[in-house]
């Protein structure tokens, strides 16, 4: 039996905010563990985290200007995690590597059929992700080792699916015009199952 299709999955959102109503740019950091964290209400920059095999997430936001500095608390030890400037982060506290990508809805949504050229791509594309060969900020395409934070884009509040989270079939534009962003991150042991799929599929 799989060992991520054995564990319960918990998600929860916490947010913090300014206490004024005016939209202000801040820093998002989403954090993806595997095990239980606690975050202080009082200081929201640290974060208390005891490791396990349940997967969950926490979406924080940090308003103002200049560095923001987290500190993971465990018993092994304390981490520091740097915020440079504001945008979206992702931190892996997960014990497998997490790759990812942006998520291209294009002009009519999530794709329902695709060829075999890009079948052979996509499967081409993964195989490198999975070895951290293709990652690349141009690219926008991740390879996060246990313990590693990244800056993903420089919008506040981008949307980041986990690995329990599906990506929709569309999005609504905003008043810009422009369809939100999106990245999708999985762990190496789920996406190479995924690429074993893909594999036989091909093989069809």
């Amino acid at each position: 039996m799989k060992l991520f299709s054995t564990l319960a999955v918990c998600l929860s959102v916490t947010v913090f905010i300014s206490c004024s109503q005016e939209k202000k740019e801040g820093k998002t950091l989403v954090v993806m563990t595997s095990g239980k964290m606690q975050v202080d209400k009082t200081k929201p920059e640290t974060i208390s985290y005891e490791p396990g095999n349940q997967h969950n997430e926490e979406i924080l936001t940090y308003i103002g200007e200049g560095k923001t500095t987290v500190t993971v608390k465990t018993s092994a030890g304390d981490k520091t995690f740097e915020l440079p400037d504001n945008g979206t982060y992702l931190l892996n506290l997960k014990k497998d590597t997490m790759i990812g990508s942006i998520v291209n809805f294009g002009n009519s949504g999530m794709p329902t059929n695709i060829s075999t050229v890009q079948l052979e791509h996509i499967i081409d594309s993964t195989q490198q992700l999975l070895l951290g060969t293709n990652a690349s900020d141009a690219n926008k395409t991740y390879f996060l080792t246990p313990g590693s934070i990244k800056k993903l884009t420089a919008t506040d509040g981008a949307k980041i699916l986990g690995p329990y989270n599906a990506i929709p079939g569309s999005v609504e534009v905003g008043a810009d015009g422009k369809a939100p962003e999106y990245f999708k991150f999985s762990t190496n042991t789920q996406k190479r199952e995924s690429l074993n799929e893909l594999l036989q599929r091909l093989q069809k």
